[in-house]
């Protein structure tokens, strides 16, 4: 038997109603719940509630505490570095009277002249450092640097040929190696001229020896400087065996720097040259060891007027 749709639908909607009064028909909804009843209620949550699980504490690593190093004392500036006038043009010796001062005060005085963009006096004072100080190895090494970069950033020194000063660059050899050398000793004396920044005008002179040498002997080469004059100062002479032709240029090149070194440093009072390092190009040593003022003294100490011998008293 169906049931009429009509009673399906009240059937529907009577029995939820029936079902929620008769369960909610003694309960008050609108009076809140006194004090006693929350506490009770509250109790009764907690003890219901799993005891909460404790985690000990998790230990760190430890990381080993690195002191501070100490602080690193700034290096204090030297007292009394003034850049003076600039205003007069400064001669090649400029800032020589400040060598007793130290190659330190000199390279403090470089520093503030190339700072106010006085770059071919901040060359000179570098130079001052090698000719007219002893500096220590860093300072030495700091010097030539600062040459080397500066060099290239000035113009020549002297620019008029009749005002460079005449020197010669003499050679003796045998035969055999006459045309090599005469090509090799022109090279070295342009190497020297440019060196010199245009101060020295420099020449080559080869003189052979006619003499019959042992078979299969390199041939020797004498070396040694002058002045223009005949009777002008020399260097002394240095000799040594042509072993490797391919390697004279730079053989008479380092020769030469060792011939003006001792002449400077024995016959002109200089100061210590700074020697060349093992790998430093021969041409480089000339130019950046060198400074102008030593090629100028060299210039002058050569021309000057070879003493007389003494005489032989019997």
């Amino acid at each position: 038997m169906r049931v009429p749709l009509p009673l399906s639908i009240l059937l529907a909607i009577a029995v939820p109603i029936g079902i929620w009064w008769l369960g909610t028909r003694r309960m008050d909804f609108l009076t809140p719940p006194s004090e006693a009843r929350l506490a009770a209620i509250r109790q009764q949550t907690e003890a219901s509630l799993p005891p909460p699980r404790i985690r000990p504490p998790r230990s760190l690593p430890q990381v080993p505490v690195t002191p501070a190093p100490a602080p690193i004392p700034e290096k204090k500036p030297e007292p009394g570095v003034e850049i003076g006038d600039l205003n007069p043009n400064p001669g090649l010796n400029t800032y020589a009277e400040l060598a007793p001062k130290g190659a330190r005060h000199l390279i403090e005085l470089a520093s503030l002249l190339e700072t106010a963009g006085e770059f071919p006096r901040t060359l000179l004072a570098w130079e001052r450092v090698l000719d007219s100080t002893q500096p220590e190895p860093p300072q030495a090494t700091a010097a030539i640097a600062a040459i080397k970069r500066l060099r290239p950033t000035v113009p020549a020194w002297n620019v008029e040929a009749a005002a460079a000063i005449p020197i010669v660059i003499h050679a003796s050899t045998d035969t055999p190696l006459e045309k090599t050398l005469r090509t090799t000793l022109e090279q070295a004396a342009n190497d020297l001229q440019r060196s010199s920044s245009g101060i020295l005008k420099v020449t080559a002179k080869v003189t052979i020896i006619r003499k019959r040498s042992p078979r299969n002997t390199p041939p020797d080469v004498a070396l040694w400087l002058s002045g223009s004059a005949e009777k002008s100062a020399a260097t002394e002479t240095l000799s040594f065996s042509v072993t490797k032709p391919e390697n004279l240029q730079a053989d008479i090149l380092r020769k030469l720097f060792r011939l003006v070194s001792k002449h400077l440093e024995h016959d002109h009072a200089c100061a210590p040259i700074i020697p060349a390092a093992a790998d430093e190009a021969p041409l480089d040593v000339l130019e950046f060891h060198l400074t102008r003022l030593h090629w100028q003294d060299l210039g002058r100490s050569l021309n000057a007027a070879k003493a007389p011998a003494p005489k032989v008293i019997r």
